[in-house]
Order: C-alpha cells, then structure tokens, then sequence
C-alpha cells in the first residue's frame, strides 16, 4: 500500500501542478489585452441624449461569457458625443460610464473606450469608435448587485441584458427594446469543472491514504480496559494486534482500502481542524472556478476560525504528550467508528465534547449555505466566533480531565502475553490457626 500511496501522490501532483498551469494560462491571456484605464476626472456624469446601447459581445464575438472575461458593448453615437462639447463647455467623458446587468448597477466597474474594427460597405473593413470595453469582475461594492443577479442560488449560467449608464443613475435606453443587448454568463465553466475536479481528487486521496492522520496520537496497539480489582476500579493495559479485513463492497475496497480493525480512536480536535481546512480550501477553489477573482475570497473571519481549530489541535497534543514514547499517554479505547470516536473518551459519551460537535457543524452548514448563495465566503459575526472560541475553551480545559487509558508510566515489554498475563500481586494475610490441633 505504501508503494501505491506514493505513486497516487505522484499522479496528485502532476494533476495539480497541469491545473495550476491551465489556471494560470488562462488568467494571463485573459489580462494580457486589457486595456490601461485612466479613470475620468471626478465631476458630475451627464450622458448626451443620443446615446443609445445598441449590442454586446465578448471578446471572442460569441454571446457567452464567464466572470472574469471582458465585454464589449456598443453605444451609437459614443464617438460624436466624446468630441463634441456639451452647453456647458466641457466635453463628455465616457470612463464615467459603468456596467448595468439587468438594471443592476456595478459599482467601480467603468467602461475603457477602445477602437474595433468592423466590417462595412463593399466588404471593407473599418475602424468603429464607438464601443466601450468592461470586464465582468466583483468587486466589494458590486457584490450586492452580483447577489441579486444570481437570485440566491447558484445556477449553471445567467441570462443578462447589458446596459451603461452613469453610476447612481438609471442605464441609458436600448437602440431596439423588442431585441436588447444581451449576454449569457456561464457559471460551471471548464474553470470551475477544472477546480471541482481538484477537490474531489483531494478528497478521495485524503480518505484512502491520509485518514490514519486523523486517529489519537496514543501508542498504537497498546490500548486500556477497565477491571474491578479489589473493590477498585482500574485501567488494565493490553495489547491487541491490528488486524486487516476484506471489505463487502468492492467501491468500498477501492476508495478505502482494507478494513483495518483495533485501531487507535479519530481524535475531535484533529478531525475538526481538518474540517475547517477542507471546508475552506473547497470553498476557494470553487468560488475561483465561477468568478475568477483569486484575490478577494479569503475573508478575514475565515482565517480566524481556522486559527481557533489549530490551537484547539495544539493544546489537545500538549495534553496528549508529543514526542517522546514515555512522555506520550496512550488512547482511550479501541476505535468504535469515528463518530464514535469523537464524541466519547473511556467512559462513554461526553458533554464537551458533543457540544464542540454541534456547534462546528452548525457554523459549518452555515457556511456552507452562504457560499452556495452568495458565492463568497460569509463575514462571520464577532459573537459566533467568541461562542466557537468558548467552545474550543471549554472542550481544551475538560479534556485533560478525560480518563486517556494508560499508566504515565510506559509499558516496558511488547509481548502480548505482558500485558494478558500480569500477576496482581497477593496482599499478605496473618497464617489462619488450626483448631484441629492440640496447643503444644
């Protein structure tokens, strides 16, 4: 299995690294040609009456684009209205105008002037003015808009009419209102199917080869039972050697290996931090793959709550021993499933630990449903990061109260038969006299 394990990890990184490029060869052609925009002088927008939207294409002259493209759109009479001056004397500015998707504004997304060239009379072709260039990116305050347009779920593509107009203010009118100016902004692009492909990949390397990480951190195969010894309760501790069976089902035998019995228990701390991790990463690469934008994703109280799932990990592998053999207690119990595992020490199911449970998973759901809806990752409130904190507090200091199975002592033998055929040493008894005989 080790052999295998390095060559799937090969065969990950070269998948991940062909990901990368394809990403990353994507994004500099997509900014290689983007205009430099000079952004108009602050002063009041006024848009000329002649203006009209007339069409809307992408770069590639096709209807459909995904988040990140740049559009063109076109506005009759843009080049006479950029040249001639108004009543007032100053001429109009058209990187004063800014995007318009289904009435919505969006807000810092601002039109550059560029020159197309088209085709004209007696099949010649010309230079056309009058086309403004805009590139579907959201932006903070264009989020919003970008929410509403999506209606609260995440859809495959999004039909849209395209419009300009001055910001604050209603988009300019259409050359022909029975057929407008539309796009087609598709979502699940081969971005996003490139980034969904990553994550399951992850995943499914993780849980054939990475899940033991997830296990106690104990001695392996040296686990306690609990005996009445004298009136006493006490931790007993045995060896059990770990055994390998086959599993039914054969998707199970290719996804998660052989069944591996008398394993050391999931740890709660461990597997919340890798939650966190995954959660996040997922949700990264798949908010990448429909918008595009790399930059603006993480937010601030994402990288919180994973920072409280790490030091809740540390300090449960403080209390736990690290390193050294001896200094290192032993698990609990025999693994009894994971969910098992997390939610119970020695004595059975605990409170702290059920109530760490609950709550990551309801901040889980809830962030889950925020980047499904929104496309981004929730600003988590400062209370609900103070209560997983407490949580977290609460779970770190009664869990060094947990019965951990061993003797702070290590065991010196390795042999089965050390640990099954201890001998309790007698307590000394006063010789019992006998009445049979005659006193001397």
């Amino acid at each position: 299995m080790y052999k295998n394990g390095k060559k799937f990890t090969a065969i990950f990184l070269l998948v991940f690294l062909l990901v990368v490029s394809i990403n990353f060869a994507a994004i500099a052609q997509d900014t290689s040609d983007v205009p430099f925009v000079n952004f108009a002088s602050p002063r009041i927008c006024s848009v000329p009456p002649t203006l009209k939207t007339q069409q809307a294409i992408a770069d590639n002259g096709r209807n459909q684009v995904k988040m990140g493209d740049r559009i063109r759109v076109r506005v009759e009479e843009l080049s006479t209205a950029a040249t001639s001056a108004t009543p007032q004397g100053s001429s109009f500015d058209p990187r004063q105008l800014v995007l318009y998707l289904n009435g919505y504004q969006l807000q810092d997304v601002h039109a550059e002037p560029i020159s197309v060239m088209v085709q004209g009379e007696n099949q010649k072709q010309i230079l056309d003015n009058n086309w403004l260039a805009f590139r579907l990116e959201r932006t903070d305050s264009s989020e919003t808009a970008w929410n509403a347009l999506l209606g609260g779920t995440i859809k495959p593509s999004i039909n849209t009419i395209v419009g300009v107009g001055c910001p604050g203010k209603l988009a300019i009118p259409v050359s022909d209102p029975l057929s407008p100016p539309q796009l087609k902004i598709v979502l699940f692009s081969w971005r996003f199917w490139l980034c969904f492909l990553l994550v399951i990949a992850i995943v499914l390397i993780f849980i054939r080869y990475g899940r033991d990480s997830l296990r106690s951190p104990g001695i392996e195969g040296v686990y306690s039972r609990k005996e009445v010894i004298g009136g006493e309760e006490m931790l007993i501790p045995k060896e059990i050697g770990i055994k390998r069976e086959k599993r039914q089902w054969q998707i199970a035998r290719i996804f998660l290996g052989s069944k591996e019995l008398n394993r050391n228990p999931f740890s709660l701390s461990i597997s919340q931090l890798a939650f966190w991790t995954f959660l996040i990463f997922a949700a990264y690469l798949m908010i990448y793959g429909m918008t595009g934008d790399y930059t603006n994703v993480l937010t601030g109280q994402s990288l919180i709550l994973l920072g409280i799932n790490s030091v809740t990990a540390f300090g449960t592998s403080l209390i736990d021993g690290h390193g050294n053999e001896k200094n290192k207690k032993g698990s609990k119990r025999i693994s009894q499933g994971f969910l098992n595992d997390i939610l119970s020490d020695i004595n059975g199911v605990n409170f702290q630990r059920f109530q760490t449970f609950i709550w990551t998973s309801a901040i889980g759901l809830f962030f889950v449903w925020e980047v499904i809806k929104n496309l981004a990752m929730p600003e988590f409130d400062d209370t609900l990061l103070t209560l997983q904190g407490i949580s977290a507090a609460t779970y770190l200091g009664l869990r060094g109260q947990e019965h951990h199975g061993m003797p702070t002592e290590p065991i010196g033998s390795t042999s089965p038969e050390s640990f099954e055929n201890q001998i309790i040493p007698e307590q000394d008894k006063p010789p019992e006299s006998d009445l049979s005989s005659p006193p001397s």
